[in-house]
Formats: structure tokens, C-alpha cells, sequence
């Protein structure tokens, strides 16, 4: 399994309403889910699979 860190960012509070709202809705099962599935969809748009990102960072 590959080593995670942990990572702070800003957000604005509307969003985070959102979020809450999802989560309390029970679409996702927390922030940090609904964070880390944003981020890995915004990856495949830009990159392709998490394994096609890696593949390319460790080329470089």
C-alpha cells in the first residue's frame, strides 16, 4: 500500500456547507471522501488513472 499524507487546504465556508449537506445526506461518507472522489475525478479528466499520474511522476 502506498504512504499517504496528510495534506490542510482552505476552503470557502459555502462549500463546505455543501459538502455537509452531501454528507449528511449520506452521499459520501465524510468530507475527506467527498474530497479525495473530487480529486481523483479531476484527475482522470486531466490525466487518466491514478496509475497513468504515478507512472509519469516516476519517469520524470
Amino acid at each position: 500500500m502506498t504512504r499517504q499524507k496528510p495534506i490542510s487546504i482552505k476552503i470557502p465556508d459555502q462549500i463546505l456547507i455543501l459538502i455537509d449537506n452531501f454528507v449528511r445526506i449520506e452521499q459520501y461518507e465524510s468530507r475527506s471522501h467527498f474530497l479525495r472522489i473530487a480529486i481523483e475525478e479531476l484527475l482522470k479528466q486531466e490525466l487518466g488513472t491514478w496509475e497513468k499520474l504515478v507512472n509519469q511522476i516516476s519517469d520524470k
